[in-house]
């Protein structure tokens, strides 16, 4: 088992990791794979994201691991991709507990009935999408978008149906609080 580097930002906690897997490496001599153990609420978490997809999407086992701060709520695509989504005031013993029995179980899947492989596409957004995306969510009309990007009306109406679907909400009102309320993401 290889601990993935996911960039966590409090170096001692990688220690903790590293000694947790050092401690049940007996255990998981025979599994064959990776672990994450990932800052939920970090800013540049995309990319662990897109990372740990990307190397399931290629048939690797990957189990993942998402601590939180208890007062933050994390996103739907969080949630599908970790095995375990827990707060970070978890004491060492229980985190090792924690992930010895979840390299004992099967690691999650893919993709699923709910969401099918709605993540590849949130994945491959483009930088223009995104930065439409990142304009109507100040609050900039799609008219001013289409003058400010020099792009037409009808591509900054196509890219915000885009976001909604690989967001999986209904609307773009539901993809604006869902941003708003992981605005850490």
């Amino acid at each position: 088992m290889i601990l993935m580097n996911t960039n966590y930002c409090c170096a001692l906690s990688q220690v903790a990791f590293q000694s947790i897997m050092d401690s049940i490496r007996e255990d998981t001599e025979l599994i064959k794979g990776y672990i994450a153990i990932v800052d939920g609420d970090a800013h540049g978490i995309h990319n662990v994201l897109k990372s740990v997809y990307e190397m399931r999407r290629k048939g690797k086992v990957v189990y993942m691991v998402t601590l939180i701060s208890q007062d933050r709520k994390c996103s739907p695509i969080i949630w599908h991709l970790s095995d375990y989504v827990i707060e970070k005031k978890i004491t060492y013993c229980e985190l090792k507990e924690l992930i010895g029995s979840m390299l004992r179980s099967k690691p999650k899947h893919l993709s699923d009935n709910v969401f099918g492989d709605i993540l590849g596409e949130i994945f491959k957004v483009s930088h223009k999408e995104n930065g439409v995306l990142e304009l109507l969510l100040a609050g900039r009309s799609q008219s001013e978008i289409s003058q400010l990007l020099n792009i037409s009306v009808k591509t900054v109406s196509a890219y915000k149906i885009r976001s909604i679907r690989r967001h999986g909400v209904r609307n773009f009102n539901e993809l604006y609080m869902l941003k708003q309320n992981n605005s850490h993401y």
